[in-house]
């Protein structure tokens, strides 16, 4: 009798445990976001050039200055987020998002141009291949300096607030927001 009834009370207890309710299969659908741009900046460098030493044997000099414009977007691959990178604890959402890259970089044509060109005595103008490796010098300079921006960590700023408003919107109270730290 006694071990029916403490039977009977482990199946009551067992019965009344808080069973949580699967997740909400909405709450994974900032995945489908994709790569998400929160930043974007405008970065110039100037390219100069002065080889007038470089042809002895030529007398003359031979000098350059070349704009350079590129315009860089900054922000998260949502596509990267697993399923076991969000938890949910009641009306609490904790998400992790990968590191901040840059999502494109883009050298556009009417942005850079020839500031200067100066040419004289015997030598010879600057030709378009000379000038193009001049504009590719520009563009390894800037993604080099890019370093020195805060455009990822403006990147990583503006995605979490993202994130936040989007759960909010679904009505989680509380949005934590975990970085994985980049690489």
């Amino acid at each position: 009798m006694i071990k029916s009834f403490l039977i009977f009370i482990l199946l009551i207890l067992v019965s009344c445990g808080e069973s949580k309710p699967p997740p909400n299969p909405e709450v994974f659908e900032i995945k489908n976001i994709g790569e998400l741009a929160t930043s974007e900046y405008t970065v110039g460098k100037i390219v100069k050039l002065d080889d007038s030493d470089a042809a002895w044997y030529k007398p003359g000099d031979r000098k350059i200055l070349i704009n350079c414009k590129a315009k860089i977007k900054a922000g998260i691959d949502l596509n990267q987020i697993k399923n076991s990178d969000i938890i949910i604890n009641g009306r609490t959402i904790e998400i992790t998002i990968p590191a901040a890259k840059v999502i494109s970089f883009t050298m556009d044509s009417k942005y850079s141009y020839t500031a200067m060109e100066s040419v004289s005595g015997l030598r010879d103008s600057f030709t378009q291949e000379e000038k193009n490796d001049f504009l590719r010098q520009g563009e390894k300079a800037i993604k080099k300096e890019l370093k020195n921006t805060k455009i990822l960590d403006e990147a990583t700023k503006n995605a979490e607030m993202f994130i936040e408003n989007f759960y909010k919107r679904m009505g989680y109270e509380e949005v934590i927001v975990n970085k994985t730290i980049p690489e």
